[in-house]
C-alpha cells in the first residue's frame, strides 16, 4: 500500500545528465522547493530543481494534507516562548500561505481537491490533562486574532467530546497533486525540473550541486530537503519523528467534511474526496525515528482505531512521513552559515503550510530582501538558547546515548541469524562483525553495515516500513541499504555473510 495522495498522472521529469548553469538551484521538489521555484521563475530568474524521486513523492506526498493557521505544538506554547507580537506574525504568515495555495490552485487550474473546512481540536474526557491544555489553546488562538469557537460537539461526527476548540475556514487538499501542478507550472515559466536526480555532493564555495550524472552551478543553492543534506549544525537542534497514516473509503454519507484532532488520543482524522469517492484518513502512532518498539505494528493500530471509532471496513492506503521539530518552536528558513546556501527545515508536523511560507521568505532573500520581519524571525542564524535549551539537550542526549549504547548492545547480543524472523531485521554479530541483517519473506539474508554514514550511529530496524532508521538525525535506508531519507548522502555499505 502507499499514500492516498500519490496517485494520478504526472508528466515525467528528465534526469539531469549534463552541466547546467542557473541563477538558483533548488534541491527537493516537495511543496517547499516547488513553491520557491515557481515564485522565483515567475519573477524572471533561471531556476533548476533537482529531485531524487518524482515531484511530491517525498514527505509532501506522505503528509496529512491539512492546511491550518495554528501549529501542532500549540499556539499557547508559541505565545509563551515568543510573545504575542512574534506569534501573531507567524500565524498571519500561515494564514497568508493557505490563501496563496488556494489562489494558486485556482489560477493554475490544479485539480488537487482543495476544500475549505473547519479544523476541530477536541478532548474526549474532561479528566484528561489535555482538557485544560485545550482551553489554553483556545484562549491563545483568540489572543492571536483567530476566529476560534468553543463548543462541546463536533458537528456531523460520531464523537462525544468534553470540549472542542474549532477554527473555521482552514483547508485540506491532495498535496501530491498540488505539487505536480506546481512542477508543470515551473517548467512553463522557464524553469527546469529534473527527476530521479539524487544529489551526492554540495560545494557551497563553488556554488555547485552534483548528481551521479550531472551538476548545476548557481548563485544561490536552496536546500528544500526537509532536513539539510549532509552535515549541518541545525541537525543538533532538531528532534526527528515518524508518524503513520491510513485511509479507508467511507460508506454512505459518513462524517461531515472537516479535519479533527483528538488530543487525548493523539490522532488526526480528516475526510477527503478523490476520484468520485470519499475517504477517512487517520494519522497517528508518532514516535522518535529509530526509537520505540522496532517490531510494533503502527499501521495495524491505526486501522483498529478506525474500525472501533468509525466503523471502517477495508483500508486501501497506508503510509508514513518524517518530521523535524525545531528546538524553539519555529522553523529555520533563510541563509545558512554560507550566504549562498538557503535552507528550510524544522517545520514539525506543519510542513505543508510552513513550506509555503518558506517559498515566500526564500524568494524575498534571493531577491535581496533579507530584512523583512518574517525573515528575521525565522532566520536559521537566530540565537535562542533559553527557548531552545530543552529540545537541544534532549536531542543531543539521544545522539550521545545511541553513539555508545547501541554499540555496546550489539556486542552483548547473543542473537544469531536464526533469530531474525522472516520479513524482519536485527543488528547482531556475525562472524565477529556487527551487521544490520534483514531476512526477506523468502528466507534470503541481506547484510549491511549498521553504521549510518552521516554521524556514524547504528541504525535500527523499523518493522512497519521495512527500513533501517537512524536515531541520530533521522537518515533512513531501504533493505538494500539505499538512502530513503537524508541527511545522509550515501547508503549503508553491504556486508558478506555466510548463510
Amino acid at each position: 500500500m502507499d499514500s492516498l495522495w500519490i496517485s494520478g498522472p504526472q508528466a515525467p521529469a528528465a534526469c539531469l545528465q549534463s552541466e547546467v548553469e542557473a541563477d538558483v538551484v533548488v534541491v527537493g521538489a516537495g511543496i517547499t522547493g516547488l513553491v520557491t521555484a515557481l515564485r522565483l521563475a515567475e519573477a524572471g530568474l533561471k531556476v533548476a530543481v533537482l529531485e531524487a524521486r518524482s515531484a511530491g513523492e517525498g514527505n509532501t506526498g506522505r503528509s496529512t494534507g491539512n492546511l491550518y493557521a495554528t501549529v501542532s505544538t500549540g499556539l499557547a506554547t508559541l505565545r509563551r516562548k515568543w510573545g504575542d507580537g512574534k506569534a501573531r506574525l507567524a500565524v498571519q504568515a500561515r494564514q497568508e500561505a493557505i490563501e496563496w495555495i488556494d489562489r494558486t490552485a485556482s489560477r493554475l487550474g490544479i485539480d488537487c481537491g482543495l476544500r475549505r473546512v473547519p479544523l476541530h481540536q477536541c478532548v474526549i474526557s474532561r479528566e484528561s490533562p489535555s482538557f485544560e491544555q485545550l482551553r489554553g489553546e483556545h484562549e491563545a488562538a483568540l489572543a492571536l486574532g483567530l476566529a476560534a469557537q468553543w463548543s462541546e460537539q463536533v458537528e456531523g461526527w460520531p464523537l462525544s467530546p468534553a470540549g472542542v476548540h474549532s477554527l473555521p475556514d482552514q483547508a485540506h487538499f491532495n498535496p501530491y497533486r498540488f505539487t505536480a501542478g506546481l512542477a508543470a507550472a515551473v517548467s512553463k515559466a522557464g524553469g527546469a525540473v529534473y527527476g530521479h536526480s539524487r544529489v551526492i555532493d554540495i560545494d557551497a564555495g563553488e556554488g555547485r550541486v552534483k548528481t551521479p550524472e550531472g551538476s548545476v552551478r548557481a548563485g544561490h543553492i536552496v536546500l528544500a530537503t526537509h532536513t539539510p543534506a549532509g552535515f549541518n549544525v541545525l541537525q543538533a537542534e532538531m528532534e526527528v519523528y515518524r508518524e503513520y497514516g491510513v485511509a479507508a473509503p467511507l460508506q454512505g454519507d459518513g462524517p461531515a467534511d472537516a479535519s479533527v484532532w483528538v488530543k487525548d488520543g493523539k490522532h488526526s482524522v480528516r475526510t477527503h474526496r478523490q476520484d468520485g469517492r470519499r475517504y477517512l484518513v487517520i494519522v497517528g502512532e508518532k514516535h522518535k525515528t529509530g526509537e520505540g518498539d522496532p517490531h510494533a505494528d503502527h499501521l495495524g493500530r491505526l486501522r483498529d482505531y478506525g474500525r472501533q471509532n468509525f466503523g471502517l471496513g477495508e483500508f486501501t492506503h497506508a503510509w508514513s512521513a518524517q518530521q523535524y521539530t525545531s528546538a524553539d518552536g519555529l522553523p529555520y528558513i533563510g541563509r545558512s552559515r554560507h550566504d549562498n546556501v538557503l535552507i528550510a527545515t524544522g517545520m514539525g508536523a506543519d510542513g505543508l503550510t510552513w513550506g509555503t511560507v518558506a517559498g515566500a521568505v526564500l524568494e524575498d532573500i534571493v531577491r535581496g530582501r533579507d530584512d523583512t520581519p518574517l525573515a528575521e524571525l525565522l532566520s536559521p542564524r537566530r540565537f535562542t538558547p533559553v527557548k531552545s535549551a530543552r529540545s537541544f539537550a534532549a536531542e543531543n542526549a539521544t545522539v550521545a546515548s545511541h553513539m555508545v549504547g547501541d554499540r555496546v548492545e550489539a556486542l552483548r547480543s547473543e542473537e544469531g541469524l536464526a533469530d531474525v524472523p522472516l520479513g524482519g531485521g536485527r543488528v547482531l554479530r556475525v562472524d565477529g562483525e556487527t551487521c544490520a541483517v534483514h531476512r526477506t519473506r523468502e528466507g534470503r539474508y541481506i547484510a549491511l553495515s549498521p553504521v549510518c554514514p552521516h554521524m556514524k550511529c547504528h541504525v535500527k530496524w523499523n518493522q512497519s516500513e521495512q527500513s533501517w532508521d537512524c536515531p541520530c538525525h533521522g537518515s533512513r535506508f531501504d533493505t538494500e541499504g539505499r538512502v530513503l531519507e537524508g541527511p545522509a548522502l550515501t547508503g549503508l555499505e553491504p556486508r558478506q555473510i555466510g548463510q
